[in-house]
């Protein structure tokens, strides 16, 4: 207790645990950090952390330490953060996990549109006019590149202009097959779920996205961003991209890390 009492002392807000039952009727958890001291009628500037793959549970009642650092960073910075586990997540029974077998990239998506949106309503302090998008390998690919292509409208008109997507490790190895079956027995399922098929509906405004990518990643090739890439100068659309020489899925330096903290704050001051 005096360390908890201590921590307290130093300005530490430890994150609320939030349920909300969906339009599909499925209960759904998630966390909410937010500033030390919140000013009545202010609204925050809201940064939605995304994963939302197989096999990850990001949401539990417990003390996370150094796994939720960035998060209490934000915070300190008066950021609101919201983590949330959608349908598709871990420890939820198979029901539950089952929602993206064969078609990756699809509630997800419309589960964290819907509960922002319901979040905002029941937290004054969001603001709902800037919002970023913060995503890491599955959720860098699936989350935060579908929801500013194909459903830009859909972020629009619900939660007005969201404005930056910041991606780390495009995930599109071959563990896609343990979910998605082989290409030639789920053509159409690939297909939503390349990154690829939805360039053409990026924003065209400059400082909406940045790229992030360590060049010995082990688990999704730089070829893959470099298509990427190729593809979004031939449709002509702004991007900033960060890469990592000597990094691989996840960061293991410490100077790298401290780059990228700096690069994803600066990014975030400055846009958002």
């Amino acid at each position: 207790m005096p360390l908890l009492d201590g921590a307290n002392a130093r300005g530490y807000q430890e994150p609320e645990l939030f349920s909300h039952t969906i339009s599909s009727g499925h209960l759904v958890y998630g966390l909410v950090f937010k500033p030390a001291h919140l000013e009545p009628q202010r609204r925050y500037p809201t940064v939605l952390t995304i994963y939302g793959g197989p096999e990850v549970q990001l949401v539990t009642n417990s003390f996370k330490g150094m796994r939720h650092l960035r998060q209490h960073l934000l915070a300190s910075e008066d950021y609101v953060v919201v983590v949330l586990d959608c349908r598709g997540s871990r420890h939820r029974g198979i029901d539950f996990e089952s929602h993206i077998k064969g078609r990756m990239g699809t509630v997800e998506i419309a589960d964290h549109v819907e509960v922002l949106q319901w979040l905002a309503q029941e937290k004054e302090y969001i603001d709902l006019s800037r919002v970023a998008i913060h995503g890491w390998s599955y959720g860098g690919q699936l989350l935060s590149f579908y929801s500013m292509s194909r459903c830009n409208k859909l972020f629009n008109l619900i939660l007005t202009d969201v404005r930056v997507v910041i991606v780390f490790n495009l995930e599109v190895g071959l563990r896609s097959k343990r979910y998605m079956g082989s290409p030639q027995d789920n053509p159409q399922g690939y297909r939503r779920g390349s990154v690829l098929s939805y360039v053409s509906q990026l924003p065209s405004e400059q400082n909406r996205l940045l790229i992030v990518h360590g060049l010995m990643d082990e688990n999704v090739h730089f070829t893959h961003t470099s298509q990427l890439v190729a593809a979004l100068v031939k449709a002509g659309k702004p991007y900033q991209l960060q890469v990592y020489p000597a990094e691989r899925h996840s960061l293991r330096h410490l100077d790298t890390s401290e780059h990228y903290e700096t690069t994803l704050l600066s990014f975030l001051q400055d846009n958002l």
